[in-house]
């Protein structure tokens, strides 16, 4: 739920800026915003191409103030399309006892006419690919105006089917209408 909340927040903060979709702008802008927090227990890197942010690191701070050990965390692999629209996020987590990153999930991206959605998928580790996407964000975005529909769906597994969780209606950015659904 937390991975949605944040790529929730991501798309109404590219929707307030009237970016509509999320893009390596918007991936550069929340990882200068991350590296600038100040008293923050994580510390970041990136690799770039050009302008974009190819991989973002995330390392855990321990320590004191004069010997920070930094430890690595988690790491995120971003894809782009041509004009710059985020098509994917692949989120790796550090696995201490074999010394390496571990495939953890993915956020698939996509634009279709005014629906933007999101997917999100975990890793089979097994099966070493992807599962079906059990989270599903739909926003629908209205061009020549500042209402814009969020849904959010989930579902158990990929054999069963999408259930509505929540729908959003953003009126005028910040201003956010939510309602929740019970799970049946």
């Amino acid at each position: 739920m937390k991975h949605l909340v944040f790529a929730t927040l991501m798309c109404i903060s590219a929707l307030s800026a009237k970016a509509q979709v999320l893009t390596f702008e918007t991936v550069k802008k929340g990882y200068e915003t991350a590296v600038n927090m100040p008293e923050s227990d994580v510390c970041y890197n990136a690799d770039y191409t050009e302008d974009d942010i190819t991989t973002m690191y995330v390392y855990q701070k321990s320590g004191d103030s004069k010997n920070v050990q930094l430890t690595p965390y988690r790491k995120h692999d971003y894809t782009y399309a041509a004009d710059g629209m985020l098509t994917s996020k692949v989120t790796s987590q550090w696995d201490d006892m074999n010394n390496c990153w571990t495939i953890a999930s993915r956020y698939d991206y996509s634009l279709d006419r005014d629906i933007y959605s999101i997917e999100y998928s975990h890793f089979n580790n097994k099966a070493n690919s992807f599962e079906q996407p059990v989270d599903k964000m739909i926003y629908t975005l209205q061009p020549y105006s500042d209402v814009h529909y969020i849904s959010h769906y989930r579902r158990q597994d990929s054999s069963t089917l999408y259930q509505l969780i929540s729908e959003m209606q953003v009126i005028e950015m910040p201003l956010l209408f939510a309602k929740q659904y019970s799970a049946q």
